[in-house]
């Protein structure tokens, strides 16, 4: 009888079929998630997958088949650029050290092709020439298709060559513009600490760069004692500038904390602090130039009295016996001496020191020594051979003795004729012999004057002759007085000339530039000529035209003059308003007229009731002038790309939007990495329990189950 099967026995096979299906399954999908973990890791650390193979929806292949017609028209397609404006920043780079940026040239992809066959081998060359300033870029310059290259700001013409196999070069030519948002410009290096010794001017120079070549203008606050001036341009877009100043005196010695900054007119700027230090130096005291002294016997003047006229920067004049003084004698006469601290000489000739002939002359030396500063400065090294050390001065004169003095004369001069006529430029040199029969072996004085101003650089002492060259210079005519006097120090005579100047005009200068910090034009020498060198302090705050004018500090004529340029400039009555400033020459020139005009010391401003940091407008308060709107002098600084602050734009701190430098590409937190490698150890773990208890279920149920099936 046959045993029936119990109908548990189908379910069972079912359910280990079912089984084994579902734990294949399962290692699978584990399988596949532990492979994809291993292959991420693979790609973050070595830049490839596990497998060569990648796994799409969708198969893709493309390229070019390029079919040549003999007799077809020769074809370059420039595929990548065309004819156009590029203003994408995808396309740009911000400064130098951007991936896409080379000496601010800014990278564009050139993709091209032919319709000829093209010599595999240096087939193909560009040239690109620079619109803007009329340079050529690069020059027939070998290249590979599907490459970049880079272009300039603004017009650029591309030209691209091709060598046909067997054929000539082909070209092709496009003209496209690269446009760039405006950027802030950019101070170079200057100094932490500048050091300038007192009695010596200020010449430092330092640049700012703007990509956009732009005219910046250069400010430095506060004014006075030192300014800026615009130089020049060094290639398109680097200005060059000084901060300068006049004779630094014993009064500007000290510490100075000065801002100095560029702007580029459209709002944006950079500046930078320094501290300019003027090291104070102990001066050489200032003596009198005494020269030639007479004394008689008897009567009038037969007592030489006199106190030397000094005058030191640190220790005061004579009078304030600060100063040590001595006298020497050229021989061993020592008729009399100086008091050591005021430095008076008090003295009577006695019978005899005449000298036998009844007139005798001596010669004599006056020092005197200041003392060393109470307080010197570290690097007082800088300003040698100006130290710490006490300074002496001599000056030399001679002194006659006589019985009855004579007139010392002029015995022959020249140009003989005393009055004559030269143009501005020319020079004339004068020239005069003296004498004196009252003195033994010495000359009196020989002093120069022009319209009665002496010119103490051609006065000699104890010289037989004297001469002196002389210009009106340029830019001035008129008559003008030479006179030559020569004196014993009681008695003189004298030699005249009346010079008739031509006008000569002075050769035209270019006006110094540099906006806001020195405003003014050139200096120095033209043409062997004193030429200005013109600086004005800060502008004062605004004031109103109209109170002022009421007040009766405005005449009648600036009040209409003024009030005419408000209405140019749309301000009306409430708001019309002016600023004044001083202005001087560093030169110290003292030229009539002026070489260089002097710059306006008046200017139309925007008047409000309470200048302030929040009133939206550019104005002057609390002792300074603002920068830009409510921002530097008396208020907070103004953005710039080296503030450490993320402000006015910009895409990460000091970098991106309008600085010209581009941000660095942020680089994955590092604890990513760590995370990546702990999860790949915890998925090799896993993939072997996984592959262990997977052998296992597989042994069970194909091996072991397969032989041990229960009957019932």
């Amino acid at each position: 009888m046959k045993k029936e099967v119990v109908p548990q026995r189908n379910s069972l096979r079912f359910s280990r079929k079912f089984e084994k299906k579902g734990v294949l399954v399962l290692a699978l999908i584990l399988f596949l998630l532990i492979f994809g973990i291993l292959n991420m890791v693979s790609i973050y650390f070595f830049g490839m997958p596990l497998s060569p193979v990648a796994i799409t929806g969708n198969v893709v292949d493309s390229g070019i088949v390029k079919l040549y017609v003999q007799g077809s028209p020769k074809v370059i397609t420039i595929h990548s650029i065309a004819n156009t404006t590029y203003d994408n920043t995808s396309y740009t780079c911000s400064g130098a050290g951007h991936p896409k940026c080379d000496n601010y040239r800014y990278l564009l992809p050139l993709n091209v092709t032919a319709n000829f066959f093209v010599e595999e081998t240096s087939g193909w060359k560009y040239s690109l020439y620079d619109l803007e300033h009329r340079v050529a870029i690069e020059t027939e310059t070998p290249f590979d298709p599907n490459t970049t290259i880079s272009t300039v700001r603004w017009g650029n013409r591309l030209t691209v060559y091709a060598d046909e196999v067997d054929g000539d070069w082909v070209s092709q030519e496009v003209v496209f513009t690269v446009e760039v948002p405006n950027s802030s410009p950019i101070l170079g290096d200057i100094n932490d600490t500048i050091f300038v010794c007192e009695g010596k001017e200020l010449d430092y120079g330092f640049n700012a760069s703007d990509v956009d070549e732009e005219t910046l203008d250069d400010d430095i606050t506060p004014k006075n004692p030192f300014y800026t001036d615009y130089i020049g341009m060094s290639g398109y877009n680097v200005s060059l500038f000084k901060i300068i100043s006049g004779t630094l005196t014993a009064s500007k010695a000290g510490n100075y904390v000065e801002t100095v900054s560029v702007t580029d007119g459209y709002g944006l700027s950079d500046s930078a602090v320094t501290n300019i230090t003027v090291i104070e130096i102990n001066n050489v005291p200032s003596m009198e130039n005494l020269g030639a002294q007479t004394v008689w016997m008897n009567g009038t003047d037969s007592t030489f009295y006199h106190q030397m006229d000094v005058t030191d920067s640190e220790d005061g004049t004579s009078a304030d016996g600060d100063m040590i003084f001595n006298l020497t004698w050229s021989k061993d006469d020592n008729f009399f001496d100086i008091n050591e601290t005021t430095g008076v000489m008090n003295y009577t000739p006695l019978e005899g020191q005449q000298g036998p002939e009844g007139g005798l002359t001596y010669f004599l030396t006056v020092c005197v020594l200041d003392d060393p500063l109470a307080s010197a400065h570290a690097n007082i090294s800088l300003c040698a051979p100006r130290s710490n050390n006490s300074e002496s001065v001599c000056d030399s004169f001679s002194l006659t003795v006589t019985n009855e003095n004579r007139a010392p004369v002029i015995s022959s001069y020249s140009p003989l004729t005393t009055s004559f006529t030269v143009e501005g430029t020319t020079s004339t040199t004068f020239n005069v012999s003296v004498s004196d029969d009252d003195m033994v072996n010495a000359y009196p004085d020989i002093d120069w004057y022009v319209d009665g101003v002496l010119q103490t650089a051609s006065s000699v002492e104890n010289e037989s002759s004297g001469t002196f060259a002389w210009s009106a210079g340029c830019g001035n005519s008129g008559i003008y007085n030479v006179t030559a006097i020569t004196s014993d120090g009681l008695l003189s005579d004298s030699q005249s000339w009346n010079v008739t100047v031509s006008l000569i005009a002075c050769p035209v200068t270019p006006e110094g530039g540099g906006g806001g910090g020195g405003g003014g034009g050139g200096g120095g020498t033209l043409a062997g000529y004193c030429t200005e060198k013109w600086v004005c302090d800060g502008w004062q705050v605004c004031q109103n035209v109209e109170r002022s004018f009421i007040a009766k500090s405005l005449s009648p004529e600036d009040y209409f003059g003024l009030k005419e340029i408000c209405i140019q400039n749309q301000y009306d009555d409430r708001f019309c308003g002016f600023q004044i400033t001083s202005c001087q020459d560093l030169e110290l020139c003292n030229n009539t007229p002026s070489k260089l005009p002097k710059p306006s010391e008046r200017k139309i401003c925007y008047f409000t009731e309470n200048p302030n940091c929040r009133d939206s407008i550019t104005n002057c308060h609390d002792g300074s002038c603002e920068l830009l709107v409510d921002c530097g002098g008396p208020c907070s600084p103004c953005p710039t790309c080296s503030d450490d602050v993320r402000n006015q734009g910009e895409a990460g701190t000091d970098c991106g939007g309008p600085c010209p430098y581009a941000c660095e590409v942020e680089k994955p937190f590092r604890g990513i990495s760590f995370v990546i490698i702990g999860l790949s150890l915890v998925s090799v773990v896993a993939l072997g329990f996984i592959v262990t208890k997977l052998f296992g279920i597989v042994k069970y149920h194909f091996f072991v189950g397969k032989h041990s099936t229960r009957k019932v």
